[in-house]
């Protein structure tokens, strides 16, 4: 088995549900057995746990981005990737070692396999164990799905962030926001300092009483809008840069150097090789991608294009979930519209946003592929249009393809 192989089975490992979510089960058991079969590697490293439902990845990002000004070596285990299994797991901005994934594939299918370890899990324990060869001073660790039965819940960290809650897998999380908020809120542990990232005072009952039960004391990322000098193109960044400081500020490890705090928000695609938000992949047009994939986080895509004054075109693909078909109702009728299936087993039908869209009076083209829509887009375009790829991170690695 070489590299390209080890990657190929370890992507095919199901991802822990098929494509209409059958067999899915929340649990802890299993990565549980398989990090003490590995030595229990989370127990050597001083971890940082950050959940939510949008902003997690950013918020992650600005957080080693400032301790790397402070210094420090971090490491960051985050989800999902683009287009190279390898973001996932970092130093800085250093991707995973390829070698190293090899052989733990090699030393580990067996059991992987017999104990229906799942991709995630999997991905998870390669990152630790990575982490705690290189012995960072840091690691974060971005939640996967939920909070409360997540497989990075394992960890004891030294602090836990709670980024904000919105209505995502619904299926698995629940219905109403106090539910979600139950799940999330999974995370604060035992005499460890939380960070909460956006202030709602039904929301914040639920944190608190989880905070009070384990003895945790709770800390409000501050709600103004400051406007940091940042690499990070997305207004919505603001949010993220805010909750990253609050967590920065009540870690209590170290002293907080303003000028390395700044150069950190200054630098954060620069410092973590982040991707995939509001990052601009071409000029005339202007071409954007953003990973934005639920109802909250394409609400502020538009929001940021409303103030752009110019033609928008928009390739748009999703994954099929709870109430998904719902984003559409935030599109405006003045845009131009190029609906695709991203090419996974849980994408949406382009049929389904079709019949949607026609409903709502939109102007729009559908493609059975997300190259075609894209190419599409371009050649529709003059110098002056931006288009916007938005939806699911599936389709990144697809246009990615397009432009190497």
């Amino acid at each position: 088995m070489n590299y390209t192989e080890a990657i190929d089975w370890l992507e095919n490992i199901p991802i822990s549900f098929d494509s209409n979510y059958e067999g899915y089960e929340l649990k802890l058991v299993n990565i549980a057995k398989f990090l003490d079969q590995l030595g229990n590697p989370q127990n050597d490293l001083s971890l940082i746990h950050v959940g939510g439902t949008n902003g997690k990845g950013s918020t992650c990002h600005i957080i080693s981005s400032i301790l790397q000004e402070h210094g420090f070596n971090v490491g960051l285990f985050s989800s999902p990737h683009m287009y190279d299994f390898r973001e996932r797991i970092k130093i800085n901005s250093n991707y995973i070692d390829k070698d190293f994934i090899l052989e733990f594939i090699k030393h580990n299918k067996n059991y992987i396999i017999k104990n229906n370890i799942s991709f995630f899990e999997t991905s998870f324990a390669i990152a630790l164990c990575y982490f705690r060869k290189i012995k960072p001073e840091y690691v974060i660790i971005e939640v996967g799905l939920g909070g409360r039965l997540d497989a990075t819940n394992i960890i004891n960290p030294i602090i836990s962030v709670i980024t904000n809650i919105g209505f995502d897998h619904k299926k698995f999380l629940g219905n109403t926001l106090i539910q979600i908020a139950n799940e999330k809120a999974g995370i604060i542990k035992s005499s460890a300092h939380t960070v909460i990232g956006e202030y709602d005072e039904n929301l914040n009952k639920v944190f608190e009483s989880h905070a009070l039960e384990k003895n945790s004391k709770i800390h409000y990322a501050d709600q103004s809008i400051n406007f940091y000098k940042s690499d990070l193109q997305g207004f919505y960044q603001y949010r993220n840069i805010n909750t990253a400081i609050k967590t920065i500020e009540k870690m209590n490890s170290f002293v907080v150097d303003k000028t390395n705090l700044e150069n950190g928000i200054n630098n954060v695609v620069k410092n973590t090789n982040l991707i995939g938000r509001w990052q601009i992949i071409g000029s005339s047009p202007t071409i954007i991608f953003d990973v934005a994939h639920n109802f909250n986080s394409i609400k502020l895509i538009f929001e940021q294009l409303s103030k752009i004054k110019t033609h928008i075109r928009v390739v748009f693909g999703t994954l099929d979930k709870v109430d998904q078909l719902n984003c559409l109702d935030l599109f405006p009728k003045n845009y131009h519209y190029y609906f695709c299936s991203p090419n996974v087993n849980r994408a949406m039908s382009v049929y389904v946003l079709k019949d949607y869209a026609e409903k709502l009076g939109l102007k729009y083209q559908t493609f059975k592929t997300v190259e075609n829509a894209y190419k599409k887009a371009i050649s529709d375009s003059n110098k002056v249009d931006i288009i916007m790829v938005t939806g699911s991170n599936y389709l990144f690695s697809q246009i990615n393809d397009l432009n190497n």
